[in-house]
């Protein structure tokens, strides 16, 4: 990210310079430089809506995760000083058309599993349906570095009752739990 901070500040310092001279008869200027643009600048991953079914036995189960930035959460300063939006999802899931699990989930759900290094620098980025099995569903979903591949996976577990349960994924080394981009 600082490289192309860095590339681009001379174009964006030339342009500015360009402007700035083309105003005639305007004393005042109030222009933020680029380095205080990028300095003030929160960076955001875009909303996500993803709905989706399936058969358990004779029943429908419909599951729906929404995500969003959410400015009520606080704002992530990774080491460099860049700032990220934290996430909120949502997860609801019916069984034949009632209402079985509706849940609210932030980073501060998984504090007491997370390093404290992923409490201060993570955000929760991240979930997806895994699979269905003796009545149970199971969703991944993890806390991540923003821009990097550094996360802590979780399994989700929602019981036939509508209870869950959130566990840190072991499996990671198994299989695939990749989240797809947002």
């Amino acid at each position: 990210m600082k490289k192309h901070i860095s590339l681009l500040l001379p174009a964006a310092l030339s342009l500015m310079l360009v402007a700035s001279c083309g105003q005639k008869g305007n004393n005042q200027k109030n222009v933020l430089t680029p380095t205080e643009e990028a300095a003030d600048m929160i960076h955001s991953l875009p909303d996500y809506n993803y709905t989706d079914s399936l058969m358990q036995g004779s029943h429908k189960v419909v599951y729906a995760i929404t995500s969003h930035p959410d400015d009520s959460l606080s704002v992530i300063v990774d080491e460099d000083g860049v700032k990220y939006k934290d996430n909120r999802f949502w997860l609801t899931i019916t069984k034949d058309g009632n209402t079985l699990f509706s849940h609210t989930f932030t980073k501060a759900d998984f504090r007491s599993l997370l390093p404290a290094e992923f409490r201060k620098y993570g955000l929760m980025d991240g979930m997806r349906f895994n699979r269905a099995e003796e009545g149970k569903l199971y969703f991944n979903t993890c806390v991540s570095y923003p821009d990097s591949d550094m996360s802590c996976p979780f399994i989700l577990t929602i019981g036939p009752d509508g209870s869950y349960t959130i566990e840190p994924d072991t499996s990671s080394d198994e299989e695939d739990t990749e989240f797809p981009s947002i």
